[in-house]
């Protein structure tokens, strides 16, 4: 998110969905369809246009700003224009591994099935977030926690929680009702 827009990066997850309808066609044995993998291939001609892979695309705008060290640039996640190709690239390689990650987690809760409530895939995943997130804010130098310091920042953080939340509730159930290509499509 630090190195790519937030439509770049909206973009890529798009590819989650796709990957999570392969991987349960080849675990699962769910059909994967030609609109579905026509519909990949769609997503993923989006991606290598967002990712603007410099061996493809050369640049018409001042070139001038290519070989800034990521140390240099002021606030990458305010001016994204100045990030170098290569940084951009790492960027979205890192947004693509997330993309797998949500792929196996879709197809994991499918596997699951109606064996367990959606509520405990839920908070298995709340609890490891909590543990992974307090180990980050240890170990990564300049990260730090923060409690919000307003009322508005409350109401967000609430807000995120309860939507977050309710998507990931939602989610899981609809995991588990319908194959996992249909039901993560509705991302």
């Amino acid at each position: 998110m630090a190195y790519l827009e937030l439509s770049d990066a909206i973009v890529i997850t798009f590819l989650s969905p796709v990957l999570a309808g392969y991987l349960a066609s080849v675990f699962l044995n769910e059909p994967f369809t030609r609109i579905e993998k026509l519909g990949g291939l769609i997503a993923f001609i989006g991606v290598v246009l967002i990712a603007r892979p410099t061996s493809f695309f050369s640049r018409t705008n001042d070139d001038s700003n290519n070989n800034i060290p990521i140390s240099d640039i002021p606030n990458p996640s305010v001016d994204v224009d100045i990030v170098p190709p290569m940084q951009r690239l790492l960027a979205v390689l890192v947004a693509l591994v997330g993309v797998a990650g949500a792929g196996t987690a879709y197809v994991s809760i499918r596997a699951i099935g109606k064996r367990a409530h959606p509520l405990i895939s839920v908070n298995y995943f709340a609890v490891w977030c909590t543990i992974v997130s307090f180990v980050g804010t240890l170990l990564i130098p300049g990260l730090s926690f923060k409690l919000p310091q307003s009322l508005l920042q409350w109401m967000l953080l609430a807000l995120i929680g309860i939507t977050g939340f309710s998507m990931q509730f939602l989610l899981t159930a609809g995991l588990q009702l319908e194959k996992a290509g249909r039901a993560t499509n509705m991302v």
